[in-house]
């Protein structure tokens, strides 16, 4: 086989863990989502201590995106990106008591990663060679009210072997306004193949310029149970579709998944060998 990388979007319930393995063997971590006993899953972020977890991309501070995070120096990644234009002041601000140790190990995190990185850097993720190919760009916007950290929210674009994927944060409404005024932005998430739904496929987060433009096979939605005003539906009718298998062999063609429904869901894709380099996703729920 040629060059595939292997993503997981975990199921955490309300929250988003998502890993992704590159052609060579690096790890990439967005978000620190963790699971309960429903889920099975506990800590997605233990499953890689021993690996070499390269590159972590906290979308923004809130704690279902966060809640692991007190795991995160058993295998501190190389590069860490995170939300630049909050502060730690207000990153605390109004955090309950109960949580506080979390959100006091997110700030400590953000003021020691406060180095650039370098081009050259083997782990610098705007060289698709340092991830064996697989492209990775991010774009998030500074415009918008500090009262709402979703809408600062770090959207990441995969590429690799003309296969893409677009991983959304908590981005709301007024998030999109500003990117979808960007041309590079559009460019990028221009006709997808899989789409990590924003804020947990909630109506509140649902664009329709956005969805239109990404244009999906598939959207994946992290969610749970207690979920209120989902747009499953919405992006159900957006998604073109695609064959999703099952742990026993089985496939069925769908549109959209959750979390909630369909539990942790794995994603190969980029280049099969045979025939003629030709371009490979293989969606499994499992």
């Amino acid at each position: 086989m040629g060059k595939v990388a292997t993503m997981t979007v975990w199921n955490v319930q309300l929250g988003l863990a998502v890993h992704v393995k590159s052609p060579n063997n690096k790890y990439i971590i967005i978000d620190l989502g963790t699971g309960t006993r429903e889920s099975g899953n506990g800590s997605p972020l233990s499953k890689r201590i021993r690996d070499n977890i390269a590159y972590m991309i906290l979308t923004h501070p809130h704690l279902d995106h966060i809640d692991d995070i007190l795991c995160f120096d058993y295998n501190a990644p190389k590069v860490l990106q995170r939300v630049d234009a909050l502060t730690n002041r207000e990153v605390m601000s109004g955090v309950r008591v109960c949580d506080k140790t979390k959100f006091e190990k997110y700030c400590d995190i953000n003021d020691r990663y406060n180095k650039p990185i370098s081009l050259d850097d083997e782990n610098s993720p705007s060289n698709p060679d340092n991830y064996g190919g697989l492209g990775i760009l991010t774009f998030s916007t500074t415009k918008c009210d500090h009262s709402n950290f979703n809408n600062f929210s770090i959207i990441t674009v995969f590429t690799l072997s003309r296969i893409k994927i677009v991983v959304c944060g908590d981005n709301e409404k007024e998030s999109f306004n500003y990117l979808m005024q960007q041309d590079d932005f559009k460019d990028a998430i221009k006709n997808a193949d899989v789409l990590i739904a924003p804020h947990h496929g909630r109506e509140s987060g649902f664009h329709s310029e956005f969805v239109n433009t990404v244009n999906p096979r598939l959207t994946i939605i992290s969610d749970t149970n207690k979920i209120a005003a989902s747009a499953s539906d919405k992006y159900t009718q957006k998604s073109r579709g695609w064959t999703v298998y099952n742990s026993n062999g089985s496939s069925q063609e769908r549109k959209c998944l959750t979390t909630r429904n369909d539990r942790n869901i794995r994603i190969e894709f980029g280049e099969n060998d045979y025939p003629n380099h030709s371009r490979f996703l293989h969606v499994e729920l499992i």
